[in-house]
């Protein structure tokens, strides 16, 4: 009888490292390799899978389209308030505030910046109405910090949705009164806070929607202490109608 013939392809091939026949063990050794990883990133894989599969299927929703621009934020205009008045020629606006453009700072990436939300504000409500002495509005800062959170391992963390950051916004603004040589007279400070938290789930969208509520929310408290403190500093300069 003669030899079987063996096929180029396994020529010189050791037995063992054939494929198996289709349909044996293949099965069972995608299973072994599951089983075999660490719990934590197991449930980070099955979770991650999850949420692609939810994220797919929202995108294969009716009216979900691929052309949708950027969310349209309201313009922040303060110009419906009447204006805060001054016994001085002009008011200018200073920024020493410099944002680090890095983590954990994140004001740079909000949709409005809250420096460039108190200069507009300081634009709108601020006047001079006076003839010699100079205002001189300094933001010295207008921050907003992410903060890490802790959030729960486990099974039970797993089918949780848990806070996972919070953002820390914070603003603080100063009104100089000068005479025209320089001196300082006298100065207002008003500060204000504010903080929201997000999901872990959260998108990039979310979180912009949470940067621009803190931004509007800091301005408007900035606002009323203002008006507070100046009324209270700077009365002997402030002009009543």
């Amino acid at each position: 009888m003669s030899p079987r013939a063996v096929p180029p392809r396994d020529r010189g091939r050791p037995a063992l490292d054939k494929d198996p026949p289709s349909g044996q063990n293949q099965g069972v050794i995608a299973t072994n390799a599951v089983l075999a990883m660490p719990v934590r990133p197991l449930i980070r894989t099955l979770r991650s899978g999850f949420i692609h599969a939810a994220l797919l299927a929202l995108c294969l929703a009716p009216g979900c389209g691929t052309g949708a621009g950027a969310p349209d934020y309201p313009e922040l205009t303060y110009r419906h308030l009447a204006p805060l008045e001054f016994d001085v020629a002009r008011i200018e606006v200073e920024t020493r505030y410099i944002p680090p453009m890095r983590a954990p700072n994140v004001e740079h990436r909000a949709p409005i910046t809250p420096y460039a939300a108190l200069r507009r504000w300081a634009g709108d409500r601020l006047k001079g109405s006076g003839r010699d002495n100079i205002g001189h509005l300094v933001i010295l800062d207008a921050s907003i910090r992410e903060v890490p959170l802790d959030v729960q391992g486990g099974i039970k963390g797993f089918f949780t949705s848990q806070q996972s950051a919070r953002y820390d916004a914070r603003a603080v603004v100063r009104l100089e009164i000068r005479d025209p040589g320089g001196r300082q007279l006298g100065f207002a400070t008003a500060r204000a806070a504010r903080s929201l938290t997000v999901s872990e789930d959260s998108s990039v969208a979310d979180r912009e929607r949470v940067w621009f509520a803190l931004t509007e929310d800091l301005v408007a408290d900035i606002n009323r202490q203002f008006e507070i403190e100046a009324r209270r500093h700077l009365m002997p300069y402030f002009i009543l109608r």
